[in-house]
């Protein structure tokens, strides 16, 4: 008895996994909802701390102040989405990086339609880096492309370079990949000349090394120390590595957020 009972609940549920295979849903053109577009960054803030969201999205809202409006979404795994609604207020956020909460840098990624946002890589930021010291009649937009290659992934030129008179230096755009150590300077030489050299400074620079120039930590979480906890460590990087920057006030930026609630905001 016990045996045909077993093969009648088999059979059942069979039954009802093959009923819950045929059953579907046709939705009728005219009942398709055409979104607004939006226009995506991905990205996370290089701390292990823990990060305040509602002030942090105030904070970046104040900062960007988007035309159009924009959210903040908290995705977990210490990763954040940042929504646009009009494609000039994304290109505004990424020209004018790099941006930092509380000294932690945020790196970020433009989503693609078919990427997810847990697995893209976040490894690179956009900055500017200003070049010192570039001997007279080497300005030209090829050898600063070699020299932003040098430093990472090479962006742009300042436009404003090749305009007027000597400049103390000059800036190019370079995306850096935050797993390796910041370039200090560059040996650039005519054919022929002796060596000189060129030497670096980044614009907003956040939190970085000065014993293994790599950005996110300091000194004292730094695995070279760890490493040789009785040795006196040379610090090869430090504070000259910033470039002197504005003021920026962190405006509170609620007005430009969508997704605040009046309470959140207050």
């Amino acid at each position: 008895m016990a045996r045909s009972e077993t093969l009648l609940e088999e059979m059942y549920a069979n039954l009802v996994i093959e009923d819950e295979e045929e059953e579907g849903i046709i939705v009728a053109n005219q009942e398709i909802v055409v979104q607004k577009q939006t226009y995506v960054l991905v990205g996370k803030f290089l701390t292990d701390k823990n990060i305040n969201f509602h002030a942090m999205q105030n904070v970046m809202a104040g900062l960007w102040r988007p035309n159009e409006g924009m959210e903040v979404h908290d995705l977990g795994g210490l990763r954040y989405s940042f929504v646009f609604y009009h494609k000039m207020d994304l290109q505004k956020v990424i020209d004018g990086g790099p941006w930092s909460f509380e000294h932690a840098m945020l790196i970020y990624h433009q989503l693609g339609d078919a990427e997810d946002p847990m697995t893209v890589k976040l490894q690179e930021v956009d900055m500017w880096v200003q070049v010192y010291d570039i001997p007279r009649g080497f300005l030209s937009e090829s050898v600063l492309r070699s020299v932003g290659s040098s430093v990472g992934k090479y962006v742009k030129p300042d436009p404003a370079t090749f305009e007027g008179m000597w400049k103390p230096y000059v800036r190019v755009r370079v995306s850096i990949n935050v797993e390796k150590p910041l370039k200090r300077r560059l040996k650039i030489k005519r054919e022929g000349d002796n060596w000189s050299w060129l030497n670096f400074k980044y614009e907003r620079l956040g939190i970085f090394c000065f014993v293994c120039g790599i950005i996110g930590h300091s000194e004292r979480e730094c695995n070279v120390v760890y490493a040789n906890p009785d040795k006196v460590i040379e610090k090869t990087y430090g504070t000259w590595l910033r470039a002197p920057s504005r003021n920026v006030k962190n405006n509170r930026g609620s007005r430009w957020l969508r997704n605040v609630n009046v309470g959140e905001s207050a």
